[in-house]
């Protein structure tokens, strides 16, 4: 073999070793900081629909839009601008997207979490010591979330009691309301 056949042969074997670290170093974020993500929003957004009036999701909008994905963002301000033309009327979602119900707890707990297909799923269950509900044995929303740009966003929130996610009913709304 020549020398210049075994440079040629390093730097294939070079070249693969590189690829492979890529692969390695790009695996998934720390799910500790997702998980602690979702629970301080959660700690911020419980108490602070105690006290507001109107769509409860409104105030996540107006006051911290960056935690989610731009089409969350988008879908979620379509719906609210449509609520509000309703005047009466309920056109939009209406339940709480980010509780997965009418009623909020005192209190959600973000809990399991996984990694698949290039983002996490964060189980939220109530967690309220006064809460009277009755338990389904599943959480109330699993949020998933994403490390965009070294800032953790919402991408979509799942809620298994119904078998059925935020962005598919708000698409689907969104549809209903275009046929109008």
């Amino acid at each position: 073999m020549g020398q210049h056949a075994r440079i040629a042969g390093l730097g294939g074997c070079l070249a693969v070793s590189v690829t492979l670290l890529a692969q390695v170093a790009s695996g998934p974020p720390d799910s500790s900081a997702c998980r602690r993500f979702v629970q301080q929003f959660y700690d911020w957004y419980v108490p602070s629909t105690k006290t507001t009036h109107g769509r409860p999701s409104d105030l996540a909008l107006q006051h911290k839009p960056e935690v989610f994905s731009p089409d969350l963002l988008r879908a979620l301000k379509v719906d609210s601008e449509a609520a509000a033309r309703a005047k009466g009327e309920i056109d939009g979602i209406d339940f709480d997207p980010f509780v997965g119900g009418q009623d909020a707890a005192d209190h959600y707990d973000a809990r399991r979490v996984t990694w698949r297909d290039n983002k996490y799923s964060v189980e939220v269950w109530r967690a309220s010591p006064s809460d009277t509900a009755a338990k389904s044995g599943k959480p109330d929303v699993v949020a998933d979330v994403v490390l965009d740009r070294g800032r953790w966003r919402f991408l979509n929130f799942r809620y298994p009691d119904i078998n059925a996610d935020l962005m598919s009913i708000l698409a689907q709304l969104r549809e209903e309301r275009r046929k109008r």
